[in-house]
């Protein structure tokens, strides 16, 4: 798995989400959907997936390769419980990646001098901040995360990683770099965290 770069400087934006212009989806100086190959030329490319899906096949004695067959993947699924995920409900956390996933949440939850800011939702009424949803689009915050993960919510790590990203991005945008309070500073170096945790897996 190709290990994902990072700018110290910078938290990595999240996926684009579709007919969302905001500055945390559509960052200045990031690739972007729809435009020509001209134009990204000099702009930093989003990171790959490190999570490739994958598809059984049968390997015949002359090289072939052919989906199984629907005994064959009964056989399978029957002898090879822990690898035949699909059955598994995604509401349990009972998949392999929905454990690894919440490791490293839990991780970045524990590292408390880091993630203060970032494990409840932001309440910009009672922190005096009115015009926070006026700039952030898509508040998220740790401890959702994990209540939707726990919950069957998060569908793949892709989605988990694009959530954890939206996190230290939209404080990345709103907080001021040298702020008393170091939100910025937190996030990226939590960002740092995550994004060498995730490059494990």
């Amino acid at each position: 798995m190709a290990t994902p770069v990072q700018d110290p400087e910078t938290c990595i934006p999240p996926p684009p989400r579709a007919g969302c212009d905001c500055v945390v989806c559509c960052p200045v100086g990031y690739d972007a959907e729809g435009e020509d190959d001209e134009s990204q030329e000099n702009k930093r490319k989003r990171p790959l997936t490190n999570f490739q899906p994958y598809k059984l096949v049968k390997l015949e004695l002359d090289g072939t390769r052919r989906p199984l067959t629907n005994q064959e993947l009964k056989e399978f699924e029957s002898k090879h419980s822990q690898q035949a995920e699909w059955n598994k409900r995604l509401s349990k956390c009972e998949r392999h990646w929905q454990k690894q996933c919440l490791g490293v949440l839990k991780k970045m939850i524990l590292s408390k001098k880091l993630s203060w800011a970032f494990n409840e939702p932001v309440d910009p009424v009672a922190l005096g901040i009115i015009d926070y949803p006026l700039i952030i689009k898509h508040p998220m915050d740790l401890r959702t995360i994990e209540t939707m993960l726990v919950g069957g919510q998060i569908a793949t790590p892709d989605e988990f990683t694009a959530l954890c990203r939206t996190v230290f991005r939209n404080a990345y945008v709103y907080n001021k770099p040298g702020a008393a309070d170091g939100v910025r500073e937190c996030a990226e170096k939590l960002s740092l965290v995550f994004e060498k945790e995730m490059a494990k897996l």
